[in-house]
């Protein structure tokens, strides 16, 4: 018997009757399979990237907002909503902070543990006078709730 496999030969033979060119090797078919690849990683990076710019952007917004806050958060509800939004920044910088830890991005994990530490130095401007440990700037016991 002949060592010819003469089913390959007759697709050979036929890829070159039909005008196509030959069917790729072992070699370009693994190079081109590592191409594909790397675009694909290349392409998820990039919405990765995107994603966490976004998410970050999101969260500084909401930070500078924080500090022209137009209702009064001395007491009461408007206290409980100020305090409210001051645990989103604080929520969004360590959401921000896991998304870039997974994501290897150093430079944006210093943004988000920037935007963290914002967040919870509001938060205890806010919950320290309130509870006793601190002082509140006018001199007055801080209160939670509105004097009836």
């Amino acid at each position: 018997m002949t060592d010819v496999d003469w089913n390959a030969e007759l697709r050979k033979i036929e890829r070159e009757f039909d005008g196509l060119p030959p069917e790729p090797s072992p070699a370009a078919l693994k190079a081109r399979r590592a191409a594909e690849r790397r675009q694909e990683e290349r392409r998820r990076e990039r919405t990765v990237r995107l994603g966490v710019q976004a998410r970050l952007a999101l969260v500084v917004v909401l930070a500078a907002a924080i500090a022209f806050w137009p209702y009064a958060r001395s007491c009461g509800a408007g206290l409980a909503a100020y305090l409210g939004a001051e645990v989103m920044v604080v929520a969004g910088g360590l959401w921000l902070m896991v998304c870039t830890w997974r994501n290897r991005m150093p430079k944006t994990h210093g943004a988000a543990l920037v935007m963290l530490l914002w967040g919870l130095m509001l938060v205890g401007h806010q919950v320290l006078p309130r509870v006793g440990y601190a002082r509140s700037p006018t001199g007055e016991p801080a209160r939670w709730m509105c004097a009836p």
